[in-house]
């Protein structure tokens, strides 16, 4: 009979197990029943509590939301004519399934290019690289050159690897040599996807031979779909396609300065955007939201759809200040008066001085060598031009808020202004420097040069002498440019397009109180058309700087566009306010009156402002330039017709002839159009 162990009983004798066993022993069963507790309450938990969540979960990553696009929002006149609408295209388009990689895009690919050609301008370099190594038998060979000479126990990432492999291949380009490229340009469209979401990889000029095989063969190639794309088309005429702006596609790509915030925003590389003037200023309107379908990915990366959860919503719409009509005729006009010889082209700026809005803006560049002339309105706003004469009215208002002339008490000399050291300055109507006494209003009507010189040389703490040097006190430059700057000249408007500027300040360095003499008759620093046009509009409004603006409202974008939804409206934005008396306004204006209907033999308007009706107030301007290596003029205007909410702002840079009426005609024409066009003459 066996002998029981003494150690495994109790105090009393009887047999127990438990009674000896060493405490490490006993701490590690109880954490161990401890563990299996907890595991067992977690899974419950787990299970109970959170199952839906995590059955959600399965689903969200088996089930995804693929987004579709939506045709861009219509852009409409002041007068509800569609300027700018969509056509709608068959386009081959490509969603990246959750599962692609790049060896099976390379795979779709080629295949698809048996069947579809693309444009490959914008292939680069790095895709054709991306290309290569999509193929795997290319990407172990090369894998294999960059890495054999890696040191010992050196470790290299993935993305190590990939920088050796492109460095290589960019200094080996002979190597890509045996690749389709229209293979690769496909390829590269594919790749500007992120996952499930469509891009275009061919939405214009496509084929119905295209079309017919692709549609037969589409379940060779994942992701691939036969789609609608919409192109811009502009009823009007292709003529506001410069000013309204275009739109990128498929071919083009998103714009290179500014395709990583795209990026950032959620667009595809391929995806249509926004390039210039409105289209890209009201990017975020005219894009719309895109449509949601729930889709499925399989193992092989196709997507199969599920259902549509948002059907998606066409951009919003635009409805501009601009009446169609009207501009084509302010185009026309500058297009049919365009002078030859070193002309560089003409701009005109139409806009309602009370709101800003602009009825039109129109503008023409020529090439002096071939005469061949461009539509581009939008030089009105990028083009800076020295106006000459046409900014004497606020050469004139600074005068008058310093105090050097008052409204009663305005008569100097038109006389040579011949100082030492510098170059004699005459008015064009008296040459001769004979001395004669003129009003303020006067000095507006025939253009005094050397009214305005003295004036400048008032404010600055000089009275003129002849022979005298000249000794202005420090600062009169900065002052007669801010003058200038209250009108708001030398200052970007803030209009609603992107690609404005501020004009140019000629440089001031050492000694620069000669040049202040020119730039106080218009002949040293440059403005755009459009500062000329809120310029005028102060004047005409009683001195509110207002900002022009070509939006006049946003429309909500609905399946009957006849009843569309205001969403947002324009209303004045003041900029500034020029502070002159109702007296010192009157001699502006008054002068500025005489200018289109005053009876002075040095007159400057000419008989064509003379013969509106109603009548108008305007400047005329004309500054020395050089062109082309010859001596030009530029020829300007500023005119309002008071009480209405009408002005004007032009000008022609590089013009040969002097003082040849061209100007004050291409204006006359203009405000008959208006009338014609806009709106019907006041009784």
């Amino acid at each position: 009979m066996m002998q029981r162990n003494p150690y495994l009983k109790d105090k009393n004798g009887k047999q127990d197990a438990r009674v000896n066993l060493p405490a490490r022993l006993k701490l590690l069963l109880a954490i161990t029943l401890t563990l299996m507790i907890a595991l067992i309450l977690q899974l419950a938990f787990l299970t109970i509590k959170q199952g839906a969540d995590f059955q959600a979960e399965v689903n969200r990553s088996d089930e995804t939301v693929e987004k579709g696009n939506q045709p861009r929002g219509l852009i409409y006149d002041a007068k509800g004519q569609i300027i700018t609408g969509n056509k709608a295209q068959t386009a081959i388009t490509f969603t990246r399934g959750t599962n692609m990689n790049s060896a099976s895009m390379r795979k779709t690919a080629v295949g698809l290019g048996k069947y579809l050609t693309v444009d490959t301008q914008r292939l680069t370099d790095r895709a054709r690289i991306d290309f290569y190594l999509a193929n795997t038998e290319n990407a172990e060979k090369i894998q294999k050159i960059v890495t054999k000479d890696h040191k010992k126990g050196e470790t290299l990432t993935t993305s190590d690897v990939l920088n050796k492999e492109v460095a290589y291949l960019k200094a080996n380009k002979s190597l890509l040599n045996g690749q389709d490229d229209n293979e690769a340009m496909i390829f590269q469209r594919m790749s500007g996807a992120y996952q499930l979401s469509t891009t275009f990889i061919k939405e214009s000029d496509l084929t119905s031979v295209e079309l017919a095989k692709i549609g037969e063969r589409l379940s060779q190639f994942p992701g691939i779909k036969i789609g609608i794309s919409w192109t811009r088309q502009y009823p009007q005429g292709e003529e506001f396609k410069s000013l309204i702006g275009n739109v990128t596609n498929e071919a083009t790509g998103l714009p290179e300065n500014r395709v990583n915030t795209l990026l950032a925003q959620g667009y595809s590389q391929n995806e249509p955007v926004g390039n210039s003037s409105l289209e890209q200023a009201y990017e975020a309107t005219l894009k719309g939201s895109a449509s949601q379908t729930v889709v499925k990915s399989s193992t092989d990366g196709s997507s199969v759809v599920s259902n549509i959860k948002y059907k998606g919503q066409a951009g919003d719409n635009l409805k501009l200040t601009i009446d169609a009509k009207f501009q084509k005729s302010v185009q026309e006009i500058l297009e049919k008066n365009m002078p030859d010889g070193d002309t560089e082209g003409a701009y005109a700026t139409v806009i309602n001085p009370y709101t800003g809005g602009i009825y039109a803006m129109a503008g023409v560049d020529r090439d002096h060598t071939t005469n061949k002339q461009t539509t581009n309105p939008l030089g009105n706003i990028n083009h800076p031009i020295v106006m000459g004469s046409a900014v004497k009215p606020a050469m004139l208002a600074t005068g008058l808020q310093h105090g050097v002339i008052t409204p009663e008490n305005n008569t100097l000399t038109d006389q040579a202004i011949k100082l030492s050291g510098t170059p004699s300055i005459t008015s064009y109507w008296n040459k001769a420097g004979t001395p004669k006494s003129i009003s303020a209003q006067t000095a507006l009507e025939v253009s005094s040069n050397t009214y305005m010189v003295q004036l400048a040389m008032m404010i600055g703490g000089q009275k003129y002498v002849s022979g005298a040097a000249l000794g202005l006190k420090s600062g009169t430059f900065q002052v007669i440019r801010n003058g200038f700057g209250q009108f708001g000249l030398g200052s970007k408007t803030g209009i609603d397009i992107v690609g404005e500027t501020a004009g140019y300040k000629g440089p001031t360095d050492g000694n620069s109180d000669g040049k202040l003499l020119y730039e106080s008759f218009g002949n040293f620093d440059s403005y755009t058309v459009l500062q000329m046009a809120r310029y005028v509009s102060a004047i005409a409004n009683g001195g509110y700087l207002v900002q022009p603006h070509l939006v006049g409202s946003i429309t909500e974008s609905t399946a009957n566009n006849d009843q569309q939804k205001t969403v947002w409206s324009s209303s004045p934005t003041l900029q500034g306010q020029v502070k002159l008396t109702s007296e010192q306004w009157r001699v502006i204006k008054e002068g500025m009156h005489l200018v289109a209907n005053g009876s002075s033999p040095w007159n400057t308007g000419g008989t064509d402002l003379h013969k509106l009706s109603p009548k108008v107030n305007a400047k005329t301007g004309t500054a020395e330039t050089t062109t082309n290596g010859n001596s030009t003029v530029t020829e300007s205007v500023i005119l309002y017709v008071p009480g209405q909410p009408m002005a004007l702002a032009l000008a022609i840079p590089g013009m040969n002839n002097y003082l040849d009426g061209t100007d004050t005609k291409i204006a006359a024409e203009i405000v008959n159009a208006f009338w014609k066009n806009v709106m019907s003459k006041p009784k």
